[in-house]
């Protein structure tokens, strides 16, 4: 599943918000969430916690379907113990196979015929990646990575089932048969195929004549000289019911052949002809849809692709802007992940006395979306005014560690003119007296703006208040950063 529309389509389906023809409504309750909430919730929460770069062919999730042959379980419900037996291994397996973190979602079905399970798995891994033209560098980065479970050569998919089998033989279940070639067909073309077949063979029916039970009577001869009655009856009667034993026989002889031949004559046909059929009406469907901006998903409900434009783009925007400190480096991630932003020529949006060219949005897959349909947040002043907050939370950042390391060199000069001594160092800064503080506040604090006048200040009172033990920790720090303390010997002071 490469788009939202997809997952939120998957959704629909495993919590019955469309019609399921093979479900039973009154059994619906029994239906179980194992993992997560709702699998498109629990999708955008995975990719969000992670900031995985998102690209265009990029799979966002799996849909993998367990069951087991319906002769396994007890019966259809969740208490069943086989039911509870085989899910523990499922979950298990999904996560050695996946990871835990990616296995998102996990939902029974009870209210189909035999008990079945939907996990979504988002393929998130950390792989190691080669980076540079010239000189070939290797740094870690986490990816969407869904070819390392589903790519490769055509067996990947058949070895995964095998490892599955395998986890499950402790159940006392066997995998199936491999190379199978049988083949899903649809609930309602599977309906349609079954009363086409069961009309076909009525036809063949027809044109064997029925057996007429008069016609036995007509063939009894007549009685000997010596026979009486009686005799004459039992004999008459086993003829004919021998007669028409046979007779009945070699008619169903003839009518099952002429079943089999023409079941095996016409199924293959008739079942591609269903398929054809299908996929033409869906062609001239999706084509219709098109021409009104919709799609299909993979369950066939239909998708605004305008609406799920827009959500990429919004999505690509929430994870890119914060870690935005300008807007050329917003620019080129957008363009990374295949988005254009242009200044639009004739509309300006104004923020008080600020006037602003509104953002417009390519993303190559139809007419430009203009910031405006995507919402307040996404204007330009918006992005503008929080790439300005990085900025300034960046400088703070900065003025924070500059006044810290000068403050450091204060700390560790006094360690120094002590000779180490934590007593006496303690003394000196309880002491200080309100010129010493205004001092210490101009010199290490006020170069680097109101920040650092705050964090000296904060950083002065903090240090009054310690006991001992919390400065004998600073000066073990203040040493393995690699200040000057002086003597290394505390006098008169020893813990423990």
């Amino acid at each position: 599943m490469n788009n939202m529309g997809s997952i939120g389509g998957k959704d629909s389906h495993e919590l019955r918000k469309r019609e399921t023809l093979n479900a039973d409504p009154e059994r619906e309750s029994l239906n179980r969430q194992i993992i997560g909430t709702v699998a498109l919730d629990d999708v955008k929460e995975r990719l969000g916690k992670t900031g995985v770069s998102i690209r265009k062919d990029s799979v966002l999730a799996i849909d993998v379907f367990a069951t087991a042959s319906p002769e396994f379980f007890a019966r259809n419900h969740p208490d069943d113990p086989a039911c509870q037996a085989f899910q523990i291994n499922l979950v298990k397996f999904l996560h050695k196979e996946f990871g835990e973190d990616n296995v998102v979602s996990l939902r029974a079905h009870h209210d189909e015929t035999s008990p079945h399970w939907h996990a979504t798995v988002v393929p998130i891994r950390e792989k190691m990646i080669k980076v540079g033209r010239q000189v070939k560098t290797e740094r870690l980065e986490t990816r969407l990575c869904a070819k390392d479970w589903l790519g490769g050569d055509r067996h990947t998919l058949s070895k995964l089932q095998t490892r599955f089998a395998n986890s499950m033989q402790d159940l006392g279940l066997q995998r199936g048969i491999m190379g199978s070639q049988a083949k899903h067909v649809e609930v309602k073309q599977f309906y349609t195929l079954a009363q086409e077949a069961t009309t076909r063979v009525e036809s063949i029916q027809q044109h064997f004549p029925r057996i007429r039970p008069d016609q036995y009577a007509e063939r009894v001869e007549k009685p000997g000289f010596f026979e009486g009655a009686e005799a004459f009856a039992k004999k008459s009667v086993t003829n004919a019911m021998n007669q028409l034993s046979a007779d009945i026989e070699k008619v169903n002889r003839s009518i099952d052949q002429a079943k089999q031949n023409e079941l095996q004559k016409t199924a293959a046909p008739a079942i591609n002809a269903l398929i054809q059929k299908s996929n033409a009406r869906l062609n001239q469907a999706e084509n219709a849809l098109l021409s009104l901006g919709y799609r299909l998903d993979q369950h066939g409900n239909p998708i605004n692709i305008l609406e799920e434009r827009k959500e990429v783009i919004k999505g690509v925007i929430s994870n890119i802007l914060p870690k935005s400190r300008s807007m050329e480096f917003f620019q080129e991630e957008l363009a990374n992940r295949g988005i254009k932003i242009i200044a639009s020529k004739d509309d300006q949006e104004t923020i008080g006395r600020n006037r602003y060219q509104v953002a417009v949005f390519k993303d190559g897959k139809g007419e430009p979306i203009s910031s405006r349909d995507l919402g307040p947040d996404f204007m330009t002043s918006s992005i503008l005014k929080k790439i300005e907050e990085n900025m300034q939370a960046e400088e703070q950042k900065e003025s924070i560690l500059k006044s810290k390391k000068a403050y450091d060199i204060n700390l560790a000069k006094i360690f120094k003119e002590h000779n180490g001594n934590i007593s006496d160092v303690s003394r000196r800064l309880k002491n200080l007296k309100i010129d010493d503080i205004v001092d210490m506040v101009n010199s290490f604090g006020k170069p680097y703006g109101d920040v650092g006048i705050t964090y000296i200040r904060g950083r002065i009172v903090e240090d009054m208040a310690k006991s001992e033990l919390q400065l004998k920790r600073d000066k073990e720090q203040l040493n393995k950063e690699g200040h000057d303390l002086g003597i290394k010997r505390d006098r008169g002071y020893r813990i423990g």
